[in-house]
């Protein structure tokens, strides 16, 4: 196995802390689209951006989903008045559109405990901490090309908790990652996005199906039949072999090697602007980031 890089750690801890937001604002964000008549859907593409929608922007931010569901999306959205079809190609997002999603986010963070229920935290040392990294990433030279920093949709502003503020700028990280991965790996798989997730699954596991793969990823909107095609493309080009089972699939060595070869690539990329902060204040950041984890499961699991 490759080494890990030596801070490896610190986007584990990073996810799952969003993973924690995540679980806290998610309910309350769904609650509020519904009861508002707001297409939840403008809030899982926040990420993407608010600005413009198009298959070609999408495809960009996203290449691992099935872009027809783009398209039909982009539709309801487009009959609803939440999109506007541009004289180019592509679609303008409403001010209704964010207005809509900056209403059903805020709700969300509503959810988010005080600063004060995480006192023994020292949440604005955290952000500060953060920050710096966050606008080190903004001056890095490329790649990674800053597509999902630069896109994401916002809402803490100056008057928002110090909380939700952070969490912004986790998010930042988050989209950055994202920036990372695609940086390393998109000249592996350039369009065959679906083959690459297949590769991912099978790195993950021990065996991989593709009706095992249209149940657990139903989120990217591809039938059984397009993951059998994957599995056969990835096999064909020496990244999968067949499992003992039928229509079953492993990684092979390599696959292993380039997967494993993607992720160090990431992490350096991902991890390049970290020496904005020192020694003392990584391990200080380690310290916080995980205090901060440990709290919020805390009170997630008392509400």
């Amino acid at each position: 196995m490759a080494e890990s890089h030596p801070l490896t750690k610190f986007w584990k801890t990073i996810y799952s802390i969003i993973q924690e937001f995540w679980m806290l604002t998610e309910p309350a964000i769904e609650e509020a689209a519904i009861r508002n008549d707001i297409p939840v859907e403008l809030y899982y593409y926040g990420e993407l951006g608010l600005d413009t929608f198009s298959l070609e922007n999408f495809k960009k931010r996203d290449p691992f989903s099935n872009p027809e569901q783009f398209e039909k999306l982009f539709a309801r959205l487009d009959v609803k008045g939440w999109i506007e079809p541009k004289r180019e190609a592509g679609y303008t997002v409403t001010e209704m559109a964010r207005a809509g999603v900056k209403y059903i986010l805020m709700s969300g963070d509503a959810k988010l405990p005080p600063d004060e229920a995480l006192f023994g935290i020292d949440l604005e040392r955290l952000k500060s901490l953060v920050k710096r990294i966050v606008l080190a990433n903004d001056k890095a030279p490329e790649p990674p090309e800053k597509w999902a920093i630069r896109k994401r949709f916002r809402v803490a502003d100056k008057n928002s908790p110090t909380l939700v503020k952070l969490r912004e700028y986790l998010m930042d990280l988050f989209a950055y990652r994202d920036d990372s991965h695609l940086a390393a790996a998109r000249p592996y798989f350039n369009d065959a996005g679906i083959v690459w997730l297949a590769l991912g699954a099978a790195w993950e596991a021990d065996t991989v199906a593709a009706e095992r793969l249209a149940q657990a990823l139903t989120f990217r909107g591809y039938e059984v039949g397009d993951y059998e095609i994957a599995l056969q493309a990835g096999r064909e080009i020496g990244w999968l072999e067949a499992a003992d089972a039928p229509d079953e699939f492993r990684i092979t060595p390599a696959g292993k090697e380039l997967r494993e070869k993607v992720e160090a690539q990431t992490d350096d990329y991902f991890y390049a602007t970290w020496s904005a902060l020192t020694h003392e204040e990584l391990d200080e950041l380690s310290d916080l980031l995980t205090a901060l984890r440990e709290g919020l499961r805390e009170i997630r699991k008392k509400s």
